[in-house]
């Protein structure tokens, strides 16, 4: 079911975009938490993944940005990696997983026409700390790095019968 809904969706958003004049501004984004299934590698196939990529083309040209988020880039279809024109690294817990983050961020520089340093790239990757982030942009010369803010959130589930009494009463 889920991915049925997000296929039909993908396919309105597309729908959607080409109806669009082409455009330089940003119009709308479409923000994909957890990508995982939705863009798999060859040979796997799922009826999200033709849109998804049709989007990471095409909808840039009439204003609509993408952003897929993902723990695990292995699991996301090399060419969705390429088609990336900002990149925003964390610290990656896998060789495998720092292999083909370095790969597609040196084959996305290399069609932009400014090729990065492979031994540079990995060096950067090896090195972020916690919290801390590459970012390489088709709009920016070189790799940069950042740090973000700490941020807690203690998403410790619903609240007991008990809490929902005391709220009551409070207010």
């Amino acid at each position: 079911e889920r991915t049925s809904f997000i296929t039909l969706l993908l396919q309105k958003i597309l729908a959607w975009v080409r109806g669009q004049p082409g455009s330089t501004s940003l119009r709308a984004i479409l923000f994909f938490d957890e990508v995982f299934g939705a863009i798999p590698p060859h040979p796997k196939n799922p009826s999200t993944k033709k849109p998804l990529l049709t989007l990471l083309k095409q909808a840039r040209a009439f204003g609509l940005g993408v952003v897929l988020a993902t723990q695990n880039p292995v699991d996301v279809d090399y060419k969705a990696i390429t088609n990336s024109g900002t990149w925003f690294v964390g610290r990656l817990q896998t060789d495998q997983d720092r292999a083909r983050i370095i790969d597609g961020l040196l084959a996305a520089s290399a069609q932009s026409g400014t090729p990065l340093n492979r031994a540079e790239v990995e060096r950067t990757i090896g090195s972020l700390g916690p919290r801390e982030f590459l970012l390489q942009s088709i709009h920016t010369d070189g790799l940069q790095t950042f740090k973000s803010r700490f941020a807690i959130s203690y998403l410790r589930g619903p609240l007991t019968r008990r809490e929902l009494s005391r709220l009551k009463k409070a207010n």
